[in-house]
C-alpha cells in the first residue's frame, strides 16, 4: 500500500473514528477485568501536522473551542497529551489513543504491514507495557489473535481503502472473526463516498448473519460519489454506555465541521440490523 497518513492525520473521518474509539474503550473500562485492545491497520501512531493539511477542517477547526466541546473532554485530552503548551502541531494515531487510555491490566496488539511505518510506531510505543507492535497483514493477524486468553477485547479495523476489494475483505473478515469470537466488540470504519458500494457492503454483512449497529456522519451532501462525504462505523456488541455518549457528542461537532463551500450540511445516521 502507497497510503501514506500524514497529509490526512487529524482530518474529520480521523475526528470521528477516535472519537468513537475513546468511548468504546472508556465503556470497557466500566468493568475491572483486564482487556486486549487489537488494531488491524495501526500506522506511524504519531503524526506531524504541517499547514495546508487535512487536518484544518478536522482537529483544527474544532482545537479552539474544545472546551465548548465537553462530551468529547476524553478524546481531546488524549490529543492535547501531545501537543503541551495549548498549540496543535502533533496528532495520534489510534494506538497513542488507546494509550493514553488503556490500564495496567489491558494490553494491545498493532499491526502494520509496512516495514518502515512498523519501525516508527515500535519507536513510538517503545517498552510501553502490554504493547505489541507486529509486522503482518491486518487482517491475517485478527484472525489469529481471536479469540483473545482475556475473553474480552475491543477490536478497531481501519483500512486504507486503497485497495478494490477493500470492502470484500472487510466483510469477510468481520465474518470470520466474529463466528470465531461472537463475544468481542468490533469497529470497523468506512469512507463515505459511492453509496452503492456501502448499501453492498451493509446487505453482505446481513447475509452473513452478522448483527451491527451504523452510525455515520456526513459534513456534505451525497451528491459527489468521489469525495469523501463522510465516514461510517459498523459497530459488533457495542458495550454499555458507548452509543450513548458518542452521538450527542457528534451532535455538538457537526456544526463546527459542516463546509460552508456544500451549504454548511451536515447528518447524522444510526441504522442497525439483529443478527441472523
Amino acid at each position: 500500500m502507497n497510503y501514506d497518513h500524514s497529509f490526512h492525520a487529524g482530518n474529520l473521518a480521523d475526528v470521528f473514528k477516535h472519537l468513537a474509539l475513546t468511548f468504546a474503550l472508556q465503556a470497557m473500562q466500566r468493568k475491572d477485568k483486564g482487556f486486549v485492545y487489537i488494531d488491524t491497520h495501526a500506522g506511524a501512531g504519531l503524526y506531524g501536522l504541517d499547514a495546508g493539511g487535512e487536518h484544518e477542517s478536522g482537529i483544527g477547526a474544532l482545537w479552539k473551542q474544545r472546551a465548548n466541546l465537553p462530551l468529547a473532554k476524553g478524546y481531546f485530552e488524549a490529543v492535547e497529551a501531545l501537543n503541551l503548551g495549548g498549540e496543535l502541531r502533533k496528532y495520534p494515531g489510534s494506538p497513542l489513543i488507546a494509550r493514553h487510555l488503556l490500564r495496567e491490566q489491558d494490553r494491545m496488539v498493532l499491526f502494520e504491514s509496512q516495514p518502515l511505518v512498523l519501525q516508527r510506531l515500535s519507536r513510538i510505543i517503545g517498552k510501553t507495557k502490554g504493547a505489541q507492535a507486529l509486522q503482518n497483514d491486518g487482517y491475517a493477524g485478527l484472525l489469529a489473535q481471536v479469540p483473545p486468553p482475556e475473553k474480552r477485547g475491543l477490536i478497531l479495523i481501519d483500512p486504507p481503502f486503497e485497495a478494490r476489494d477493500e470492502f470484500e475483505r472487510l466483510t469477510k473478515t468481520l465474518a470470520s472473526a466474529w463466528r470465531k469470537w461472537p463475544q468481542g466488540v468490533y469497529l470497523a470504519w468506512y469512507p463515505i463516498k459511492a453509496r452503492g458500494l456501502i448499501s453492498t457492503f451493509h446487505r453482505k454483512l446481513r447475509e452473513a448473519g452478522l448483527p451491527a449497529t451504523v452510525i455515520e456522519f456526513l459534513n456534505h451532501p451525497e451528491d459527489k460519489p468521489e469525495r469523501l462525504n463522510g465516514s461510517g462505523l459498523v459497530v459488533i456488541n457495542p458495550p454499555w454506555q458507548f452509543i450513548d455518549p458518542l452521538l450527542p457528542s457528534l451532535a455538538q461537532i457537526g456544526p463546527q465541521v459542516a463546509d460552508p463551500a456544500t451549504g454548511s450540511i451536515w447528518s447524522l445516521r444510526v441504522d442497525g440490523w439483529p443478527g441472523g
